[in-house]
């Protein structure tokens, strides 16, 4: 004789319906089945009996208790009713193949349940802030993103391991649970079904918040070898959090919202066995696992957490700040092998500029040291340390000094006096420049914190190019031109601005430096932006004139002149002490243009930029004959 074959079903599942399913178990047990409708506590079943059930959640698991030292086996059968049951266990959407796994040899099932203060549960509980973490809007998303922050948690294990951290979000359920639809977070293990699983969220800036909202909404399906940054798991029997500041927990569990200073979350043995869909259950010994190393738990990280907002970056280590402070102080000093480099990229940059040669003055950019005192000023500025400030200051006075010194002298020694493209354009210096050399910054002050991407330090150096305009300067002052020397090292300057207000930017939300001496800083800083920007406002008034004329003489491609079609194409605008000059090309195709042709193109091209562009252009021709 077989073993007890029962049917528990809400009542208020229709009698078709339910009388449909028992035939259904029947026919796959080729058994006879006891229906009955489920009562509160109902219990008494045979050992070996298989229990079918199609009961609601808020009826299931308050019964779980009743049952647990019964040695049954429940097949949980789907249907509206029960959803987290169904995500538990893994319950098959199709009837028939929920009913198969009875009937299945070696099947995999759970053993245990968790409670929550004492209380069943049979999905999550979650302690913090779910709502913006997972299921947020769109507008209260935007709205609280820079208000984030973590509260203080202390968290003891079944074997009295203890940890304090701070958390935003902490996600608790049995492991099979947790193990299937947080799989990102946990790697394979020989006890899946036997313990508690804890996810810890712990983001510890914005960036970070919103790399696990990616993470989550992804869902991706697989083992996590590596956590990422923010996030820590625990697996253990029992877990207690406890709130050290007496602050109250938000707690969520089994549908019911409140709060509590503390909550306990413990695993509760079954000998009933509840049948898996998907074999995610292995057998091996029951132990604790922590993987918390994402997490803050040095005492100073979980105060400053637990007090203020999330940064927009993570916050630097005390071991990286020492890293990269060591480096700019290091880099900040007048060594002799700083020197020779600034000496050798001074004078390739100073012969390079006579030349009109542009592989030379970027050579000369790369081996220009001047960059990592500057940044370093950056860094002293935005922590207001005296010591660095007054290294970095010397050192870049000291190159700025001996740049000009040396690149006058070349330009006294060298028999040439004429200005070279390269050197013109060091002498034209915009707002443009001054953006350059802002995102240069950012680069700069994040390579340096960031020794992966420290190789593009070059392309940065390149990019900003600080050493051709100081030489351009020199240069003006060896020829005795102020208005040369002025341009240029106006430029310097933009470049020097717009570099440290960037870098110190950088730094303050990569966490080097607090709110509290970075804003005075920022301040100074924006002030050194304001007086730069004034002059280079000028010259960008010049530039946008320039697009003017461009635009309105590139519009212009022919003219008819005495039924010759002359073919027009812009060179280049000049800009001269008496005036704004265009520089056109004029062909003809196999026609000769005598004086009055060329003086009635003159003024058809004037009469075309009247009142298009403010003040008077004149024109330089270049005349050619098409063939």
């Amino acid at each position: 004789m077989g073993f007890p074959i029962y049917f528990l079903h809400d009542p208020q599942l229709e009698d078709n319906v339910s009388h449909q399913v028992c035939l259904s178990i029947s026919e796959v047990m080729c058994s006879k089945v006891k229906e009955q409708i489920f009562r509160p506590g109902i219990a008494g079943f045979p050992a070996g009996s298989t229990v079918f059930v199609m009961i609601p959640d808020e009826a299931f698991a308050p019964w779980l208790p009743v049952i647990k030292d019964s040695e049954i086996t429940i097949v949980v059968l789907p249907y509206q009713g029960n959803p987290n049951q169904q995500r538990l266990f893994s319950v098959p959407r199709n009837m028939d193949d929920a009913i198969t796994l009875a009937a299945a040899e070696g099947g995999q099932a759970i053993q245990s349940f968790i409670q929550c203060e004492g209380s069943p549960t049979l999905g999550y509980v979650t302690i913090g802030d779910t709502e913006w973490i997972e299921h947020p809007s769109i507008g209260r998303s935007l709205a609280s993103i820079f208000s984030l922050h973590l509260k203080a948690m202390q968290i003891t294990a079944a074997r009295g391991w203890n940890i304090e951290t701070a958390s935003m979000l902490m996600e608790i359920g049995h492991e099979a649970l947790m193990n299937r639809e947080r799989s990102y977070f946990f790697r394979a293990s020989h006890n899946q079904c036997r313990q508690i699983a804890m996810v810890i969220y712990a983001p510890q800036s914005i960036l970070q918040a919103l790399k696990l909202r990616l993470i989550l909404a992804h869902k991706k399906r697989q083992e996590a070898e590596k956590l990422p940054p923010g996030i820590g798991t625990i697996k253990s029997a029992s877990l207690v959090i406890h709130s050290p500041d007496a602050k109250p927990m938000a707690v969520s569990c089994n549908g019911r919202k409140f709060e509590s200073e503390q909550i306990t979350v413990e695993r509760v043995a079954m000998k009933s066995r509840v049948l898996l869909g998907e074999p995610v259950c292995m057998g091996g010994e029951e132990k604790e696992m922590f993987r918390v190393q994402n997490l803050p738990i040095d005492p100073d990280m979980i105060r400053f957490f637990s007090r203020k907002k999330l940064p927009f970056i993570p916050i630097a280590s005390e071991n990286s700040f020492a890293e990269l402070f060591t480096r700019l102080r290091d880099s900040a000093s007048l060594s002799h092998s700083y020197l020779v480099l600034l000496l050798v990229s001074v004078f390739m940059a100073a012969i390079g500029l006579f030349q009109n040669s542009s592989p030379t003055i970027i050579g000369a950019m790369i081996l220009a040291p001047l960059m990592a005192p500057i940044i370093a000023f950056a860094m002293g500025a935005i922590r207001f340390d005296e010591r660095l400030l007054r290294k970095s200051s010397l050192t870049v006075i000291v190159s700025v000094a001996m740049a000009l010194a040396a690149s006058a002298l070349v330009a006294k020694t060298l028999p040439f006096s004429h200005v070279t493209d390269q050197m013109a354009t060091r002498m034209q210096p915009n707002l443009l420049d001054l953006a350059v050399a802002i995102f240069a910054g950012l680069a700069a002050a994040y390579g340096y914190a960031n020794s992966k991407v420290g190789e593009s330090l070059a392309g940065v150096a390149i990019a900003v190019a600080l050493i051709p305009p100081l030489c351009v300067s020199g240069i003006g002052i060896g020829w005795g031109s102020w208005t040369m020397f002025s341009n240029a090292f106006l430029l310097f300057m933009a470049n020097i601005v717009g570099i440290v207000l960037a870098s110190g930017a950088m730094f303050f939300f990569m966490g080097y430096a607090s709110s509290r001496y970075a804003s005075t800083a920022f301040i100074i800083k924006l002030l050194m932006v304001a007086i730069i920007a004034a002059p280079l406002f000028v010259s960008t008034r010049t530039l946008i004139t320039d697009e003017h004329i461009y635009r309105q003489l590139s519009s212009i491609k022919t003219i008819e002149v005495s039924g010759k079609t002359v073919q027009l194409h812009l060179m280049r605008v000049m800009h001269k002490k008496n005036g704004i000059y265009a520089e056109i090309g004029i062909g003809v195709r196999g026609k000769y243009l005598d004086e009055k042709d060329k003086k009635s193109i003159a003024r058809n091209i004037k009469q075309q930029l009247a009142g298009k562009v403010s003040g008077e252009v004149d024109l330089i021709f270049h005349y050619w004959e098409v063939y």
